[in-house]
């Protein structure tokens, strides 16, 4: 008899596994690590972590302003993710992760491309940027464009601010300069409104952002709870090697 309930037990989990049901899985300071093991053991699919950071950037966002847009196949290139892990056909470690990639970096897709400028509303690239086309080879989920300083500072406009995404705020203190031109990214990770993150400047990304916005790094200038954040924004330099 006890084997029968354990296997009506085993049954049902499998059922739910199938569903996409991840109710063991922790999606607050997920790591890839944690992601991938998930994905593994079956306690997370890729629609499911898209649907959590969708609702994250949903509640979130009317406040942070961290980002300017959301890819309208994220849910479908999820699911051809999982497709494909149950196929056993996944690519590396960023495979069937959601990543927001700055709105200066250009996607041959749905999303705009705009440097957080209207100016460039409805422009059309001919090509993924290189870095992009590299993490949809990898099978990375492109989740949409974090807000910037708009034309990246170029203009030398209030850090986090553009005409497309209105002011970045800083999720720990609203007051504060979220800092350097990839503001929306550092806080998008910060909010857990993503995985992986990037961004696309020099210097400024590891000095100001990783200083003003403490889910990259632990910094003597704020306050804990800065411990340094599992999420990253420095996703090049997984292809910097």
């Amino acid at each position: 008899m006890a084997w029968l309930r354990l296997q009506a037990v085993a049954a049902v989990l499998a059922l739910l596994a199938a569903a996409g049901v991840t109710h063991s899985f922790e999606f607050h300071e997920a790591t890839v690590d944690a992601i991938q093991l998930g994905f593994r053991n079956g306690s997370l699919t890729s629609a499911a972590l898209v649907r959590f950071y969708l609702d994250q950037i949903r509640r979130m966002n009317p406040l942070l302003h961290a980002v300017i847009e959301v890819n309208p196949d994220a849910l479908r290139q999820a699911a051809r993710a999982d497709a494909e892990r149950r196929r056993g056909m996944a690519t590396g470690a960023l495979h069937g992760v959601p990543v927001l990639l700055k709105d200066n970096i250009a996607t041959c897709d749905a999303l705009n491309t705009t440097a957080g400028s209207l100016a460039l509303l409805g422009s059309v690239v001919k090509r993924d940027a290189g870095v992009a086309a590299r993490l949809r080879r990898a099978g990375a989920v492109v989740l949409g464009k974090a807000s910037l300083s708009e034309w990246a500072n170029f203009r030398n406009v209030h850090n986090g601010w553009s005409a497309r995404g209105g002011q970045t705020r800083n999720p720990y203190v609203l007051s504060s300069d979220p800092c350097g031109s990839s503001s929306g990214s550092g806080v998008a990770a910060a909010a857990n409104m993503a995985a992986v993150t990037l961004d696309r400047c020099v210097g400024q990304c590891r000095m100001q952002s990783t200083c003003w916005t403490p889910s990259l790094a632990t910094t003597s200038s704020m306050p804990r709870p800065l411990e340094q954040h599992p999420s990253t924004s420095l996703a090049a330099d997984i292809f910097s090697s």
